[in-house]
């Protein structure tokens, strides 16, 4: 159980951020395919445009490879792991090299604004000072290690690096709780199933972050009712309260908050996938 929660990790860390635009929305949900390369496409564009003094550079190319990975090669490799073992795998292996490219760029971004930070240790040990503008930098990477810890599926190498995670959504979170909405608090649903320190308080950790989701949100982020459902729900056995939550998802106006349409059109997709796996998730 404690291997799915690293896997679901991700779920949370990588929806709530999106890209706004329509046409974004309507070509992932309708032409998927298409929406790969175009997405892939922005991603190259970024990394191209890496410079080894702009920060900014940094962040937006973690950003997007993190996003596309998620979106794109972890959705998809979730759902034929059951029926291709060995395709679902080898996508599996072709997320964790994207994501450490992701998080390549975090730490880059990251160290351009802290250049007393040469390695994750120093990061952990020091006591630095980080701001409001820091946010997005320590989410985004947070995400980036996240998903490669995830999509490993509990390779000790990335299982151990999960305290980093930890570490870089708590301090953003101190610093602006609120921040986009509640994505950080949605973010630490999952991971609050993954700690192993909470000594059995993993659930109500992860309610007091689901209801500050909903707060910042408005109840507006559906990525934060889908992570809730599938790391908390499903681990607890609740399973009217899982069905009765995903409907809530599918029955939202994803367009109430433009800011979180396209996150929300994705976290619908897998509400469906996973009320069609009830049956194997409940016992």
């Amino acid at each position: 159980m404690l291997t799915n929660r690293f896997f679901q990790i991700i779920i949370s860390l990588s929806m709530s951020l999106w890209f706004t635009s329509c046409s974004t929305a309507y070509y992932l949900v309708n032409y998927p395919d298409f929406a790969n390369d175009v997405f892939y496409r922005k991603v190259v564009k970024a990394e191209k445009k890496l410079d080894g003094n702009d920060a900014i550079l940094y962040l937006d190319a973690t950003k997007l490879r993190t996003q596309f990975t998620y979106a794109f090669m972890v959705e998809k490799a979730d759902r034929i792991i059951e029926s291709d073992y060995e395709s679902g795998k080898d996508l599996y292996l072709k997320a964790v090299e994207s994501f450490e490219l992701a998080i390549s760029h975090g730490k880059t971004s990251l160290q351009l604004r802290h250049p007393q930070l040469q390695n994750m240790m120093d990061w952990i040990t020091e006591d630095v000072t980080f701001t409001e503008n820091d946010v997005p930098y320590l989410y985004w990477l947070g995400a980036a290690y996240g998903g490669a810890i995830g999509s490993s599926r509990g390779k000790a190498k990335w299982v151990i690096q999960l305290p980093i995670v930890g570490y870089l959504l708590e301090k953003a979170l101190v610093i602006y709780p609120a921040w986009n909405f509640g994505a950080i608090h949605s973010a630490l649903i999952s991971y609050s199933m993954a700690r192993t320190d909470l000594l059995g308080n993993n659930v109500e950790n992860a309610k007091i972050h689901y209801r500050q989701a909903m707060l910042f949100s408005s109840n507006q982020d559906a990525g934060a009712k889908v992570s809730f459902a599938e790391n908390v729900l499903v681990s607890i056995q609740e399973k009217d309260k899982f069905v009765t939550l995903l409907n809530e998802v599918l029955a939202m106006d994803l367009e109430k908050n433009k800011e979180l349409s396209l996150g929300n059109m994705i976290a619908r997709k897998r509400a469906l996938w996973l009320l069609s796996r009830t049956d194997e998730l409940f016992y």
